[in-house]
C-alpha cells in the first residue's frame, strides 16, 4: 500500500508539473491575437521549469542584454543564441537558491539589495543614481538587477547558516600564512582579478573550457573582465567583479603561482587549470612586498623601573628581577602599577602617556603585542635596570591582528565558498529543470 501510495504521489506531482507546464504553453499560444505587445507575448514564453517555478523568455532575455550591456559587448542574433544556455543555467541555480532561502525562512530586506544595488553602482564608478540611468538606456528595469543581487544575498545567509559553524580555522593555519607575509617583503605582490569556473566531475572539462575560451575571446574583445567576473564567476570574488586584492607568490595554487610571474600588467592569462577547475586571472598592478604593514594601534601604558648599577653583581640582580616578579603578581590595574612605581623610588616609573604600538622599540613592542589590558608583563632585565609594563588601554588595531583577521575571514570565505559549490551542485541533482530552448 505505501509503494502504492508514492507511486501516486510521484504520479501526481509529475502530472501537475506537466498541468503547469501545458498551461503556460496554452496560454502562450494564445497570446498573439489577444496582446500586440511583443514584450508580453516574450514574458509569458518559458525558458526552462525548476521545480514547478517558471523562467521566462522574458527573464533570459533582459539578464542577457545586461550582461551584454555591463561587458561592453556589440549585441548581435548570434551573441545571442551562444549566450542563451549559459545565463539560463545562471539563472536556473539562482531559482533554487532562492527556494532553499524560503524553505530556511531566510528573506532579504529591501534596503539590504538597495545597499548592494549602490555598492555595485560605485565600484563601478557610476554616480548616485547613474546605474538606474543606465538600465533605463538599455531598456531594462531595475529589478533584473535587483533579483540577480537578492538571490546572492540569499544564498550567501544560506551557506553561512548551514556551513560556517561546522568550520573551524586553526591559530596554526593563520600563524604559517603569517610568516609568508612576513617573509614575503622585498619580493613582488600582484594586483589580482580572477573568473572562476567550477568543474566538478571529468565530463564537464570540455563544457568548463569551452566557456573558458569564449569569455577569454571576449575579453580579448575588449569586454569588461569585471561584468564577466560578475556574470559568470564561481568563487566569492564574483560579487566585487573578481577583485582578489594583492597577493604574494606562493598564496595560491601552484597552477596559478607559476602563472603569475609571467603575465604584464593589464594582460590576461589563457585558461589555467586547476584541481577545483578553470581559472582566467589579470594583473592589474605589481609592487614590492612590504610584510607587515604598521597599524593604527595606540596603547597606554605604565611602567615600574627598579634600577641595577653597572657594576650590579649576579646576587643583586636576581634579587632585584624576584622583586619584580612579586610586583607583577601583586599589580591587577594601572592603579597598582602606580602605587609600585611610587615605591620603587624610580623617576623613571609611572605614567609613560600614550603611544603607538608601531613606534615603540621592537624588543618592547613584542612585549606589549602579547599583553592583554591590565596585564603585568614578566620582568625585563634592561643594561641599566629591570622594567615591568602594563597597558592601560587599547585602541585601534595593531599591524599583526587586523592581518590575522584578514587571514581567518579569507579562510572561512574560501572554505564557505567549496562547501557553496557542493552545495548548489546537490540542489541541482535532486531538482526538477526542465529546460525548454
Amino acid at each position: 500500500c505505501g509503494t502504492e501510495n508514492r507511486q501516486s504521489n510521484k504520479m501526481s506531482l509529475s502530472y501537475f508539473r506537466k498541468s503547469i507546464a501545458a498551461a503556460f504553453m496554452l496560454l502562450a499560444t494564445f497570446i498573439p491575437p489577444l496582446f500586440a505587445n511583443h514584450a508580453m507575448a516574450e514574458t509569458l514564453g518559458i525558458a526552462a521549469i525548476v521545480n514547478d517555478e517558471v523562467i521566462s523568455l522574458y527573464d533570459l532575455n533582459s539578464r542577457i542584454t545586461l550582461l551584454i550591456t555591463s561587458a561592453k559587448q556589440q549585441d548581435s542574433t548570434a551573441l545571442r543564441k551562444r549566450l542563451a544556455r549559459q545565463v539560463l543555467n545562471r539563472l536556473i541555480d539562482e531559482k533554487l537558491k532562492m527556494q532553499e532561502a524560503k524553505k530556511l525562512g531566510i528573506n532579504v530586506a529591501k534596503k539590504d539589495m538597495e545597499k548592494a544595488f549602490r555598492g555595485m553602482e560605485r565600484r563601478n564608478k557610476f554616480p548616485i543614481g547613474g546605474l538606474d540611468s543606465f538600465l533605463s538606456s538599455v531598456g531594462l528595469h531595475k529589478m533584473v538587477l535587483l533579483e540577480q543581487i537578492e538571490a546572492e544575498i540569499a544564498w550567501t545567509r544560506v551557506v553561512n547558516r548551514s556551513f560556517r559553524p561546522s568550520i573551524v580555522i586553526g591559530d596554526d593555519e593563520i600563524d604559517e600564512i603569517v610568516a609568508e607575509i612576513v617573509a614575503s617583503k622585498g619580493k613582488p605582490e600582484y594586483l589580482m582579478s580572477e573568473i572562476f569556473i567550477s568543474v566538478d566531475k571529468p565530463e564537464a572539462i570540455a563544457e568548463a573550457e569551452a566557456l573558458a575560451n569564449r569569455l577569454l575571446e571576449q575579453l580579448r574583445g575588449g569586454a569588461s573582465f569585471s561584468a564577466l567576473a560578475q556574470n559568470y564567476s564561481q568563487s566569492a570574488s564574483s560579487a566585487v567583479g573578481g577583485d582578489m586584492g594583492w597577493v604574494h607568490q606562493g598564496q595560491l595554487s601552484r597552477e596559478l603561482n607559476i602563472a603569475l610571474p609571467k603575465l604584464d600588467n593589464n594582460a590576461v592569462s589563457p585558461p589555467i587549470r586547476t584541481i577545483a577547475g578553470l581559472y582566467i586571472l589579470m594583473k592589474r598592478n605589481t609592487r614590492i612586498g612590504k610584510g607587515l604593514v604598521s597599524g593604527d594601534e595606540k596603547v597606554k601604558l605604565h611602567q615600574v623601573f627598579l634600577p641595577l648599577s653597572a657594576s650590579a653583581t649576579e646576587p643583586e640582580i636576581a634579587s632585584q628581577m624576584e622583586l619584580a616578579s612579586t610586583m607583577a603578581e601583586s599589580a591587577n590595574n594601572c592603579t597598582d602599577m602606580d602605587k609600585l612605581g611610587k615605591e620603587s623610588g624610580s623617576q623613571f616609573s609611572g605614567d609613560l602617556g600614550e603611544v603607538k604600538t608601531s613606534s615603540l622599540p621592537e624588543a618592547t613592542r613584542q612585549i606589549v603585542d602579547k599583553l592583554k589590558v591590565s596585564e603585568a608583563s614578566a620582568p625585563q632585565r634592561t643594561d641599566n635596570g629591570v622594567i615591568i609594563l602594563m597597558v592601560c588601554e587599547r585602541t585601534g588595531s595593531s599591524a599583526l591582528q587586523s592581518v590575522r583577521e584578514e587571514i581567518e575571514n579569507r579562510l572561512m570565505n574560501e572554505r564557505l565558498e567549496v562547501s557553496a559549490r557542493s552545495f548548489i551542485r546537490d540542489l541541482r541533482r535532486t531538482a526538477f529543470v526542465d529546460i525548454r530552448i
